[in-house]
């Protein structure tokens, strides 16, 4: 059994899309919020995550579940390889830097044509209307992140071509299911080959 390591550098081809939730997401105590139900237009300050120089990240999980969500499309005999990529995959990095990095507050618009700005859209769920606002990045985004897995279940080419199919039929970040946060890997660089007993 050998593990190897790799790292993955992408690059956005569409906007990436921030909808990041954590236990602030649903206060314990009931606060007042701007806007009204359904619009909230102060709603993006919550959808992000940022270091203290303010550069935006987001966490490993986000590249795990996109990675195993692109392996249902790379075919395994009959099934896919979604299963083995659950049972293996490991994304190293606690946190996943963009090279994108946060304006001053009052530098932040809805203009789309800006590194990071605000995205406004409807969103129906269920029969209930919404207006959300998300922080958002423009295409030309780019991270690199490190991944480990077992080679005797999934092949260093495999992987690659799992990582391939994550970026352009997954995504990562929300509007996933409307094409936002495809990518293109632009290097996948094998770093390390250790075999265990």
């Amino acid at each position: 059994m050998t593990l190897i390591k790799a790292e993955v550098e992408i690059r956005g081809n569409r906007p990436l899309i921030f909808n990041n939730f954590t236990i602030d997401s649903i206060p314990l105590v009931k606060e007042e919020k701007a806007g009204v139900a359904g619009n909230n237009p102060e709603e993006w300050k919550k959808t992000f995550q940022v270091t203290s120089k303010g550069q935006l990240y987001l966490n490993a999980d986000y590249f795990f579940a996109c990675i195993r969500a692109g392996a249902k499309y790379t075919p395994k005999g009959r099934g896919t390889m979604e299963p083995i990529v659950s049972a293996t995959l490991q994304v190293l990095n606690d946190k996943v830097m963009l090279n994108r990095f946060l304006p001053n507050e009052n530098e932040i618009t809805r203009d789309n044509s800006k590194e990071v700005y605000i995205d406004v859209r409807p969103v129906s769920r269920r029969g209930v209307k919404n207006i959300r606002y998300r922080l958002a990045t423009a295409s030309g985004w780019e991270a690199k992140f490190i991944i480990m897995w077992e080679n005797t279940l999934i092949s260093r080419y495999q992987m690659e071509a799992i990582c391939i199919d994550a970026g352009a039929y997954a995504g990562i970040g929300d509007g996933r299911k409307i094409g936002f946060g495809r990518f293109e890997i632009f290097n996948f660089n094998i770093l390390e080959e250790k075999k265990n007993a």
